[in-house]
């Protein structure tokens, strides 16, 4: 798949001082947390931006904008279904935000993980895991997935309705972004970082 590929051939990537990549400058948003941003070249240069593009014809630099267009789109699909070229959104705290997103490798069912590469993280746990240094390939269980979507689908395949189960809660109905764990309730959740214009997927510092 040559996604993967792409992909691939960026594992050992480090950022410069402040979040300096080549990424950022791509895209036009330098000096910013750039996970986001990694996923959007590396469709890019697949030929497949505009499989991405919530936030214009680069694609997405923040992590809740993408999470929302995807899911206004009905690209979301249950985690257990996940594979090669999908991207998953990670929350790593009890907030309704996305922390980090990476581009699914491979879909362990039986211990219940996926496979990812991911730009802006830490190549071992110690490490921030939102706000790295560089391009790893990392193992996330399932209970760190918040939702997995499928920009590119096969001509033969449905679309799904994704579970609002473990791993993909139930989306607000007004801006499809995640309801707080235990809200069973449609609600206005505000997009941190505005999500949709040319923000940083995220706001965390090392």
């Amino acid at each position: 798949m040559k996604l993967i590929e792409i992909a691939k051939a960026e594992l050992g990537y480090q950022e410069g001082p402040n979040n300096d990549t080549k990424y950022g400058k791509w895209y036009g948003l330098n000096f910013q947390p750039w996970c986001a941003m990694f996923i959007s070249w590396v469709f890019d240069q697949a030929g497949e931006v505009k499989a991405v593009a919530a936030s214009g014809k680069k694609g997405f630099a923040s992590c809740a904008a993408g999470l929302a267009w995807f899911s206004k789109r009905n690209k979301l699909v249950p985690i257990g279904q996940a594979k090669a070229g999908d991207i998953a959104f990670f929350q790593f705290d009890d907030d309704a935000q996305p922390d980090h997103v990476g581009i699914v490798v491979k879909n362990d069912k039986l211990t219940k993980t996926l496979v990812c590469i991911e730009g802006n993280t830490s190549g071992n746990k110690q490490g921030s895991q939102a706000n790295g240094d560089g391009v790893y390939r990392k193992k996330r269980p399932y209970k760190y997935v918040m939702a997995v979507a499928r920009p590119i689908k096969e001509k033969n395949e449905a679309t799904t309705p994704t579970s609002t189960k473990v791993g993909n809660p139930t989306l607000c109905s007004n801006c499809g972004q995640p309801l707080p764990r235990g809200s069973d309730r449609p609600q206005s959740i505000s997009i941190r970082n505005g999500g949709g214009n040319s923000r940083p997927d995220h706001s965390r510092t090392r």
